[in-house]
């Protein structure tokens, strides 16, 4: 595994006729990826199969994710299962600073020369907003995994429900909850009940 992610692709494997790439997404990768979310992993591995091409620069990525997860109820807050099937599709360009290298260094001004570099230094390092919005890789190797948390990220409802029937949490009632059985928490405050009943 490499140290840049899980789900690696080598640019020189790739050309205009493409590669189909498989990777078993793990539950312990994707309870990382879900690392603060509601969602969890449930039941077994997950898989993502992808086809790439290459053509210049550009890296072409369509596949599709399938995993198994687990969200509280919106309302009753009970255990929801998900298999969300995510289609993923991406068109990656290098990054600014390596395709900036691929071009070679800028030239040197002449001495004397005014140059416009020298009120921003930085410039080489900065990019258009078009090229701050496209997708990117980086050096010779493809990097999805960034790109799989988010497409499971976004597939994921915002309000799961176990059944659009669902009425959510049930307040106790004098004969205690639904299922006939008085929730244990409040056992000490009936009892404080009963004792003031008795006194009075």
């Amino acid at each position: 595994m490499s140290a840049r992610g899980t789900f690696v692709i080598p640019i020189h494997d790739l050309d205009v006729d493409g590669r189909d790439v498989e990777f078993t997404i793990a539950p312990a990768w994707l309870r990382g990826a879900l690392e603060g979310c509601e969602a969890q992993p449930a039941g077994p591995d997950g898989s993502l199969h992808v086809h790439l091409t290459k053509t210049g620069n550009e890296v072409l990525v369509q596949g599709q994710i399938d995993v198994h997860l687990v969200v509280p109820c919106a309302r009753c807050l009970r255990p929801v299962e998900l298999r969300p099937h995510v289609e993923l599709a991406l068109l990656l360009f290098p990054a600014p600073s390596a395709a900036k290298a691929r071009n070679g260094a800028a030239q040197p001004s002449r001495p004397g020369s005014r140059s416009t570099d020298a009120r921003r230094p930085r410039e080489e390092d900065e990019f258009s907003d078009e090229e701050a919005d496209a997708d990117t890789y980086e050096g010779d190797v493809v990097v999805l995994d960034r790109f799989v948390r988010e497409a499971i990220l976004l597939e994921s409802p915002t309000f799961p429900l176990c059944s659009e029937a669902c009425e959510g949490i049930r307040p106790a009632t004098d004969q205690g909850f639904p299922s006939g059985e008085t929730d244990p928490r409040l056992l000490p405050l009936l009892e404080l009940a009963k004792r003031r009943n008795w006194k009075e």
